[in-house]
């Protein structure tokens, strides 16, 4: 009986669904400005009630507001964050906050890079060599602008990496032996608005021709 009684009073202080899809905004908002001096809002789409939008306070160059589609998986996850599943909003809200931040902050060096190449004098005699070595280079200047990612070749393959705290999370594969092959992993697809920046990029160098890398 009393272990009855216990699960009903725990029943009764668990927030609601919409409570805990709040503490999820509310946490997304403070981390944003905290971690990246991002000042953003966040809230239901008033026209589409399945779309979270993630709008930005500040002037920007890229769009002001995200739209996050609440899908199944992310309304699992809320329920989960209801049910007061012990970590689940930190970690959930941490992820959140990095791809919003590198949606909107590598804005600036990402603009900047190309001028820095080409200053670097070309050697004549060797033609081939710079521009295989500056389609690379480019590539990979691309890739790294995006925080907390870093860029791996080999003979068989380049690799994009994102270097998180807790491990080095596969993103992407691309052959260096056939033209417009390459794989994108799930941690990456389910990167929102992210992926529309970095898919193109990596579509673009894997159907590059192989002595244009």
């Amino acid at each position: 009986m009393k272990k009855k009684q216990l699960a009903k009073l725990k029943q009764q202080f668990r927030p609601s669904y919409e409570m805990a899809r709040q503490q999820l905004f509310s946490a997304i908002q403070h981390k944003t400005a905290a971690n990246f001096g991002l000042e953003t809002t966040v809230y239901i789409n008033p026209k589409n009630r399945e779309e979270m939008l993630i709008e930005l306070q500040t002037a920007t160059t890229k769009e002001q507001k995200i739209a996050v589609p609440l899908d199944e998986n992310f309304k699992i996850v809320v329920k989960r964050i209801q049910k007061q599943e012990k970590g689940l909003l930190d970690r959930f809200s941490d992820n959140l906050v990095e791809e919003i931040a590198a949606y909107w902050l590598p804005a600036t060096p990402a603009v900047n890079q190309p001028e820095a190449s080409a200053t670097e004098p070309v050697s004549e005699s060797q033609p081939e060599a710079a521009e295989t070595t500056d389609g690379f280079a480019a590539f990979e200047e691309k890739m790294t602008a995006f925080p907390k990612f870093s860029v791996e070749r080999n003979a068989e393959n380049v690799q994009i990496f994102e270097d998180t705290a807790k491990e080095k999370r596969l993103l992407a594969t691309i052959s260096a032996t056939e033209v417009g092959e390459f794989t994108v992993e799930p941690a990456l697809a389910r990167k929102y608005k992210l992926k529309l920046d970095v898919i193109p990029l990596i579509e673009e160098y894997a159907n590059t021709p192989l002595t244009d890398r």
